[in-house]
């Protein structure tokens, strides 16, 4: 069996990548002229050259495979139209170059995100029966990403997955906040009602990429489903920085930063990314992500269709995690 990842040299890309290879799946990964490839760098894959806006590479690089693992895409952009160009966009142009690959290609899997359903209540976590309310252009970017596959999902298999907070080794996000607690700091954020805490489902990128293997290999599975990707419990934001904090074996100062200050920050760091066209993790776009108190979402789908059974939950997930940090000198 042969594979084509997109985004490949990226976090989510390049674990999964290797998950593919260790079950026998021959990779090609699609990466740019300058992407790196030291994520890469244990696996054995084909490199093919090019980019989601290149039709040509494209096609060239969807020959003789049997499935695509649409895992480019961006994070960060300095407007609206920079989501949509390369999350929207871009995921029409795979979808399009699959429509022509022949008849080999039987699936198409797009690795979307939680923010393409919108944030959840603590009582009740998101699942693939309710309905879309994305409440960021990053949201509405990969919801539209999912609407340009779906549009082909009689001519291919189609599976969707939506995960929320991933981290494991090689992240790099996760990795900011970790830096923070091994100082001896740990920054909260208040929620607006009940306890006063912000709940988040996470999953760690091994356990993610099992998943997304599956939903490509498991034949039974109806063509253009949808699946949240979570381990089995959302816990507070402050529950994942003290699992953290445990596994550094630190006991970081604990203080809350305001809403206003942190809409402040957003703000001015947005007017900076417009004057050196650089977009950063904090800007206006992230607040409507960072006012919700809850995202969390439920895996039961997943569990009855793709039998999925998470390896980690928060506590052995971060242990995991910082171990590799480690390991390979991020960490002191």
């Amino acid at each position: 069996m042969r594979a084509l990842v997109t985004g490949a040299s990226g976090f989510v890309g390049s674990t999964l990548a290797k998950e593919l290879v260790s079950r026998g799946i021959e990779v090609v990964a699609l990466m740019r002229r300058t992407s790196g490839a030291s994520n890469l760098e244990d696996i054995k894959y084909t490199r093919a050259e090019g980019s989601l806006f290149d039709r040509d590479s494209l096609a060239r690089a969807m020959t003789d495979v049997d499935l695509v693992f649409h895992a480019a895409g961006v994070t960060t952009a300095l407007d609206e139209s920079g989501f949509m160009l390369n999350n929207a966009d871009g995921t029409r142009n795979v979808a399009e170059a699959a429509a022509h690959a022949g008849a080999r290609l039987k699936r198409v899997v797009y690795i979307s995100s939680l923010a393409a359903g919108g944030p959840s209540s603590r009582a009740a976590p998101r699942t693939e029966t309710d309905g879309d309310a994305p409440v960021s252009a990053y949201g509405r970017s990969k919801l539209q990403g999912e609407v340009e596959l779906l549009k082909h999902k009689d001519r291919y298999g189609v599976a969707i997955i939506r995960p929320p907070i991933v981290y494991g080794p090689r992240d790099k996000a996760v990795f900011s906040l970790i830096k923070m607690l091994a100082h001896g700091l740990m920054p909260l954020m208040r929620g607006s009602s009940g306890d006063g805490k912000k709940y988040y489902s996470t999953i760690h990128a091994s356990d993610l990429a099992r998943m997304i293997a599956d939903a490509g290999i498991t034949a039974q599975i109806p063509s253009g489903e949808v699946f949240y990707a979570c381990s089995n419990n959302a816990t507070s934001y402050e529950q994942i920085l003290d699992a953290a904090a445990h596994a550094l074996g630190t006991r970081p100062l604990k203080f809350t930063i305001p809403m206003p200050l942190v809409t402040a920050a957003a703000y001015a760091l947005s007017a900076v990314a417009k004057i050196t066209r650089k977009p950063g993790a904090l800007g206006v776009d992230k607040l409507n992500e960072f006012r919700p108190d809850c995202w969390t979402c439920s895996n039961g789908k997943a569990r009855s269709a793709l039998g999925f059974r998470p390896a980690f939950e928060i506590g052995n997930g971060m242990h995991d995690t910082i171990a590799w940090y480690r390991k390979k000198g991020w960490l002191k």
